[in-house]
């Protein structure tokens, strides 16, 4: 099989090893889908969500929503404090490794920095606060122990001026009962917020 990208150019040629359809929490492997099913297909390397898979020689695009870039940075690295090993049993840099770069193949939005792999820490790229805490939270419940970096907002080259770098924003809909309005606004304005709108 083929994965095309959006514009229409060959991304990846693989041969399907599984197909996979999640019934609750559990996993059935199928020997085929069809259209509209939702499955997990395993045998590509590089291809993502926003290729469309095709027959090969064939390059039919789906339209797609692109994935938001990743907007905070943290990096995880080995706990290293005289507690070590109070808290968890997993505690070498190559099983918190070998676990973001697990998760990373399941979560689209969770970037691993390559260049961090070959050093004593992991360099991860999320959307947020919340969706690296989460991870984080997940781990140590797995028995993982860690240090983590304060987060560091990821900043992008301005296209339209060079040399420029612009911090990422998000837009926010909040649908709320009126006496929380003006909790939900200190709180958005504490995060230099602006507010563009406000309906009763």
């Amino acid at each position: 099989m083929t994965t095309v990208n959006p514009d229409g150019s060959n991304h990846e040629n693989a041969k399907i090893l599984r197909i996979v359809k999640k019934y609750g929490m559990s996993e059935v492997e199928l020997k085929s889908a069809y259209a509209g099913d939702i499955v997990s297909i395993a045998g590509f390397q590089d291809s993502t969500v926003g290729n469309t898979v095709n027959n090969p020689g064939k390059s039919h695009v789906i339209p797609s929503i692109p994935i938001d870039p990743p907007m905070l940075s943290l990096t995880l690295t080995l706990n290293d404090s005289p507690l070590k090993g109070n808290d968890g049993d997993k505690l070498t840099i190559a099983q918190i490794r070998e676990r973001v770069i697990r998760e990373s193949q399941d979560d689209v939005s969770l970037k691993v920095d390559q260049e961090s792999l070959k050093s004593e820490f992991v360099t991860l790229h999320g959307r947020g606060d919340l969706h690296l805490g989460v991870l984080i939270e997940k781990m140590r419940r797995e028995g993982f122990e860690l240090a983590v970096t304060p987060p560091q907002v990821i900043l992008r080259d301005d296209p339209n001026k060079p040399g420029k770098k612009l911090e990422p924003y998000e837009q926010l809909i909040v649908d709320i009962d009126l006496e929380f309005v003006s909790s939900i606004i200190d709180r958005v304005n504490d995060r230099k917020g602006v507010l563009l709108n406000i309906e009763e």
